[in-house]
């Protein structure tokens, strides 16, 4: 049910849609699935990157409780929510995540490797210029969805090795 009236509210997001790559991007946005911590720590090391190049990056990670969101250290770039607060329909629950959706980042990135309705709301609710993630077997909320071979599900590094290349190489338009 929440899903098919995602597709519906996705349809009506007003976005400035235009291709960004690596380069041409001053703001990135990052979701990121931070109930693994190797994935928490994965997504720290490549916002850090980011960062370091003079990228203004904000990322979203969500975990599965709200006691999971004292396990991590603060980071000033870094909102967590909890998967705890949903709406009926099955939506994140939380004023950090309509403050991130609202930012019209040049880039949204999602490192998530599973499917997630409320990474969905995230995506598909975003005013991105440009959004980026892997291949979904139901919808696709991004711009670039990458896709590996024989619907391999990738680990999280291996997934962001794979956005940090072809984005290096993408012409913006």
């Amino acid at each position: 049910m929440g899903s098919n009236k995602l597709r519906r509210m996705a349809e009506k997001v007003q976005r400035a849609k235009s291709y960004h790559n690596i380069d041409s991007a001053q703001s990135i946005g990052l979701l990121f699935d931070s109930t693994v911590q190797a994935n928490y720590f994965a997504a720290r090391r490549f916002i850090t990157g980011l960062a370091d190049t003079g990228k203004i990056v904000d990322a979203l990670g969500m975990v599965l409780n709200e006691e999971m969101l004292h396990y991590y250290t603060p980071c000033p770039n870094i909102r967590l929510f909890s998967l705890e607060k949903i709406t009926f329909f099955g939506y994140p629950a939380n004023s950090e995540v309509e403050k991130f959706i609202a930012n019209d980042y040049d880039i949204l990135i999602n490192i998530c490797t599973e499917e997630n309705l409320c990474i969905d709301y995230v995506m598909g609710m975003s005013r991105a210029k440009f959004k980026v993630s892997i291949k979904y077997k139901d919808h696709d909320y991004a711009d670039f969805a990458l896709e590996f071979k024989d619907g391999r599900i990738p680990e999280t590094e291996e997934l962001i090795n794979r956005i940090k290349q072809y984005l290096s190489v993408i012409s913006k338009k």
